[in-house]
């Protein structure tokens, strides 16, 4: 499969609308190249446990609301990589403290 892979259409009405794009069309401050989404929800692609590297490897979805009939649904999955201490906050593990002295 390749990626990104992207949802085009409300799989309920076949909308292309989205209620985030229709939003930020004429936002002066997101480039209009700039995929936008509701929420996004990222899984990391290595086993968290043992990544020793300063990125990790994730699947990005983005979720957005139909603009017809408010279906909300995945419209993009994408792969990428992430700072491992981003990742590690964002589960909600615990960061080592770094003392001053």
């Amino acid at each position: 499969m390749e990626f990104p892979k992207e949802f085009e259409k409300c799989p309920i009405c076949h909308c292309k609308d989205t209620l985030c794009r229709l939003a930020c069309a004429d936002e002066p401050s997101i480039p209009s190249d700039t995929f936008v989404s509701m929420e996004k929800k990222m899984t990391p692609i290595q086993d968290a446990s043992k990544i020793s590297t300063p990125t990790t490897k994730v699947i990005l979805r983005h979720y957005d609301t139909c603009a017809n009939c408010g279906f909300d649904y995945c419209t993009r999955v994408e792969k990428s990589t992430i700072s491992t201490d981003i990742l590690m906050r964002a589960m909600g593990v615990p960061q080592p403290q770094v003392r001053k002295r």
